[in-house]
């Protein structure tokens, strides 16, 4: 099922690599907590290192400024035992290694693609930052949803920017962004790289109001008093409406 999204993707015969990753690697190298060693442990199947996108595989340039060096991209494939810790492991994996990833995971449940940028360290020199971690959602590749299918459309390597690595990797987090987006806007757009500090930055207003209803409706449910449960209904529904106005602008 995964070769679906590898065939949107074209990506050229040129940066496969097919090479395993070791989990040990992880457990040796990384600074990881007891339970980010347990999900990786017991979730984790096998991890490949299916693509590498980099000057000698692809013509595209590495890039650097104040901020960052982007100097190759790697595509890692997780195939998963279990799905319920995968937010975790995909920050423990984009953590672990320096450079820039697009992670593609694979279960029961289909698969999902996530990003996260990186950048030097303020606080300690020579340590790499990942940050704006941007995640699908599951995909069933066999019947996508209408956003999921544009969203692969939008895929095909050829299509992004091929001037540095930081404009290509950057193309591929604005179609996870965007694929984000449609779920909340009710369409699927890209809407350029000027945009997307815009828009991404809307994007985590939505998500931080979602999780404000979550926890009102968790509220209403265990409330017994009959006024605060008005009251707590009226709150719910001023943050719908916020949440509206916000969708809006996507």
């Amino acid at each position: 099922m995964i070769e679906a999204l590898y065939d949107a993707m074209a990506i050229p015969a040129s940066c496969q690599l097919g090479k395993r990753v070791y989990k040990k690697l992880f457990f040796e190298n990384a600074n990881l907590g007891p339970t980010d060693k347990k999900a990786l442990r017991d979730d984790v199947d096998a991890i490949q290192w299916q693509y590498t996108f980099k000057p000698t595989t692809i013509p595209i340039q590495p890039y650097e400024d104040a901020e960052r060096e982007y100097h190759e991209v790697a595509l890692l494939q997780v195939t998963l035992k279990q799905a319920g810790r995968v937010g975790r492991l995909t920050e423990v994996i984009h953590r672990a290694i320096p450079y820039p990833l697009i992670v593609v995971f694979q279960s029961d449940h289909g698969c999902l693609m996530s990003l996260a940028h990186k950048r030097f360290s303020q606080a300690e020199k020579g340590a790499i930052v990942a940050e704006d971690f941007q995640a699908t959602g599951w995909i069933n590749l066999s019947a996508p949803s209408d956003h999921q299918t544009q969203f692969l459309a939008s895929l095909n390597v050829s299509a992004w920017p091929h001037t540095h690595f930081f404009a290509f990797y950057s193309a591929g987090m604005e179609r996870v962004v965007a694929l984000a987006c449609a779920r909340l806007s009710g369409a699927f757009s890209l809407n350029g790289s000027a945009q997307a500090s815009d828009r991404t930055a809307r994007l985590a207003q939505c998500r931080a109001l979602e999780n404000q209803m979550a926890g009102l409706r968790a509220a209403i449910k265990k409330e017994q008093q009959f006024n605060r449960q008005v009251e707590l209904n009226t709150k719910l529904q001023e943050l719908e409406r916020q949440l509206g106005r916000e969708a809006t602008g996507l």
